[in-house]
């Protein structure tokens, strides 16, 4: 079971990426500085030993998504 998100990181910003929903740990904003000086805030989804994700969707809407049931 998958959950849609969308990336924020800059390399492939505004693109869809599907976590497994299984395998997140956890998930949390933060402030991100970029290579550029601009400063944003991101929700973070850590899924390990794969990585973790900058995604724009908020913390609320992720959890929400986890907690939903796939129908």
């Amino acid at each position: 079971m998958f959950i849609s998100l969308t990336n924020a990181s800059p390399a492939h910003k505004g693109r869809p990426v599907a976590v497994r929903k299984d395998l997140i740990v956890s998930v949390f904003r933060n402030t991100v500085v970029r290579e550029d000086d601009t400063v944003e805030e991101v929700t973070l989804v850590f899924a390990p030993p794969h990585g973790t994700w900058e995604v724009e969707e908020s913390y609320q809407e992720i959890v929400d998504k986890l907690n939903t049931e796939w129908i």
